[in-house]
């Protein structure tokens, strides 16, 4: 899983410092979270600039590399993805951006849900990504496939929860979430 983020007030600071030479709660606090989530998260620096610089941190957390896929039902494990989803979103306030990939923003959907909904089991039946902006094509040495070469998206979701209940929603990168659609299956109106 990746997160691009700037936290609060740093920007300028990313521009002129080494991350290193940086002193900030609000970074200290991004970290902590992300150390919570995996021990060995990773930071790495990117440039979104095109024309002017405008750096960006990269958070790789390795330990999460499969969240749900289309088909698979999750009966297990719930728990643990709801509190990953809370801590992902703790991260949103201490940061002036944050962009999280496809696993980011299933586990925050998962969360979401939870909120409402006293989960006993979780299945996604479809998901279709949205990619509003691809900067491979400004920056040659970043791959296509890569998260920072497309971290602007709105990922739609379809999942059946608790064999009840569909729910579909839109999460933008920016961790908003729009539902479009949470209603009974038996009131599906399915014409065969």
């Amino acid at each position: 899983m990746k997160i691009v983020f700037i936290p609060t007030g740093l920007s300028d600071d990313l521009m002129n410092f080494n991350l290193s030479e940086i002193n900030s709660t609000e970074l200290d606090e991004i970290l902590e979270q992300l150390k919570y989530i995996d021990n060995e998260v990773e930071i790495t620096e990117t440039n979104f600039g095109k024309g002017a610089d405008w750096i960006l941190l990269v958070a790789t957390l390795s330990s999460i590399a499969y969240v749900i896929s289309v088909g698979d039902k999750l009966e297990k494990g719930i728990d643990g993805w709801i509190k990953i989803g809370k801590r992902i979103s703790k991260l949103f306030p201490k940061s002036d951006k944050l962009y999280i990939d496809e696993d980011g923003a299933k586990i925050i959907a998962i969360t979401h849900i939870a909120e409402k909904y006293n989960l006993t089991n979780i299945a996604l039946k479809d998901s279709q990504v949205i990619y509003l902006a691809d900067f491979s094509t400004w920056f040659r040495q970043r791959e296509v496939e890569c998260f920072t070469s497309k971290p602007f998206n709105i990922y739609n979701f379809t999942f059946d929860v608790n064999d009840e209940r569909t729910i579909i929603l839109s999460v933008k990168s920016n961790g908003e979430i729009t539902e479009l659609l949470n209603i009974e299956n038996d009131r599906l109106d399915i014409p065969f």
